[in-house]
């Protein structure tokens, strides 16, 4: 876990959470279709995960959705 948490992180993570919930997409059914676990989902949920373009790639795959509609947020 960071020891600090990165704003944009937290941002990211709310993003995530917010457009999984929009969806009417369990955590558990986003895990199932992609490589990434339960626990390391909520960890970027709660902005608690730095994490590489694999697993934006994998995440999008579990939301269906795009890459850049995970990106698609204002970090300012």
């Amino acid at each position: 876990m960071l020891q600090f948490k990165d704003r944009r992180l937290i941002k990211f993570g709310e993003h995530v959470a917010a457009l999984r919930q929009k969806l009417g997409i369990e955590v558990k059914d986003v895990a199932a279709k992609c490589s990434l676990s339960i626990k390391d989902l909520l960890s970027i949920e709660q902005g608690n995960k730095n994490f590489g373009f694999t697993t934006l790639l994998e995440l999008s795959k579990g939301l269906g959705v795009s890459p850049a509609d995970l990106l698609d947020i204002n970090f300012e």
